[in-house]
């Protein structure tokens, strides 16, 4: 027995070292906040040349807490037990989303989008440098979906926008209540978003729970952000906007794949020893 509980801590080991140094999801109902800075295009501009993109940013993860169950498979609300904190413990959670493009308005969404893009990643400050949001402007872009001190690191997941917050069009991903002007704007926005799976990731795994319920099937996370006006991250003469923005996330993170490997392997070690235990009684 002591063999196999040795060999279940080494595997433990093991598999920490593999994970490290991105900090591991908790299991459950998880609230998670952003900060970040984003590029809106209007009158039919873009922000990428040669795409339909409107819209792209960049963020970093300011909290994650522990949640509770609000209303099941709908709604996470936070409890205060938070578990990271931007910067400290040795990391940051950076990111970019991209890809989003100019969506059908309707009654119940004037600013709409469709399609879109996030991807997440661990940065390590041990090696790499702190990213802060004060310091940056629309240059650290470096490619679609490459922007300079947010997409380094460690790959945690892509998560794409994903469809059934807008209840009257199905191809609408974003439901927006505040078209952004150059006079000035503030507004929310809803989304869900689901997992890429084929991206891979370190938390693509735990992301993809299917917690949320839509009209139009299953989702992983939900987001509801808040977009206010920030000329410093526009360009007027082309028609691009600058804002700030602010993002409650929720998602529900199933257990970690090496931990139930490992709790496997734990318990037939324990079946295989009582067995012998019984043998010999």
């Amino acid at each position: 027995m002591k063999k196999i509980l040795a060999l279940a801590f080494g595997a433990a080991m093991s598999f920490g070292a593999y994970a490290a140094p991105a900090t591991q999801l908790p299991p459950g109902p998880i609230y998670l906040k952003f900060s970040g800075q984003e590029q809106i295009a209007i009158n039919g501009a873009t922000t990428w040349a040669g795409s339909n993109e409107i819209n792209w940013g960049v963020f970093t993860i300011s909290t994650m807490e522990r949640g509770s169950v609000n209303t099941p498979n709908d709604q996470i609300d936070p409890t205060g037990d938070i578990f990271f904190v931007n910067g400290l413990g040795g990391g940051q959670v950076t990111g970019m989303f991209y890809g989003v493009e100019a969506g059908t308005p309707n009654a119940n969404n004037p600013f709409p989008a469709t399609k879109g893009y996030m991807d997440l990643y661990w940065r390590d400050l041990n090696s790499m440098s702190k990213t802060t949001l004060d310091t940056i402007n629309p240059g650290v872009r470096c490619g679609f979906s490459c922007a300079t001190g947010f997409t380094e690191g460690t790959f945690l997941a892509r998560l794409f926008f994903d469809t059934g917050m807008d209840t009257i069009d199905p191809n609408n991903t974003v439901v927006g209540d505040q078209v952004p002007s150059s006079n000035g704007f503030s507004g929310t926005a809803d989304s869900y978003a689901s997992v890429d799976t084929s991206a891979g990731g370190l938390w693509a795994d735990q992301l993809d729970s299917d917690w949320f319920s839509s009209w139009q099937g299953l989702r992983d996370l939900r987001f509801k952000n808040s977009y206010n006006y920030n000329p410093n991250w526009g360009n007027g003469a082309n028609n691009i906007l600058g804002a700030r923005i602010d993002d409650p996330g929720q998602a529900y993170a199933l257990p970690e794949p090496g931990a139930l490997s490992l709790m496997g392997l734990a318990m037939v070690g324990m079946g295989a020893a009582l067995r012998r235990r019984q043998k010999k009684d």
